[in-house]
């Protein structure tokens, strides 16, 4: 499926079924980044396991030092790097 979009809420990646979801929206607040993912994107996947990502829009200019934040169904999640850092629009090319 390179190259191909996402259906709604989530499509699977490959035979295996790894799930890949789509950003809805990016938005800077001045405080963070938040990325909104489609509501109820979740649903149907395991509780547990590897997901893919595909951001759809850019970061806005001038938010590249701001925090990430996953956000979906009224709940916001922070992004981590490996370490547990927080992620910055920096690090999303």
């Amino acid at each position: 499926m390179f190259g191909a979009t996402t259906n709604y809420p989530f499509n699977f990646a490959n035979r295996n079924g790894i799930p890949m979801i789509e950003s809805s929206s990016v938005t800077a607040d001045g405080t963070n980044v938040i990325i909104g993912i489609p509501s109820r994107a979740f649903r149907f996947l395991n509780g547990t396991g590897l997901m893919l990502f595909r951001l759809n829009t850019q970061i806005p200019t001038g938010s590249e030092a701001l925090p990430i934040l996953f956000s979906s169904n009224n709940f916001t999640q922070p992004v981590t790097l490996v370490g547990g850092e927080a992620a910055t629009g920096e690090q999303f090319p």
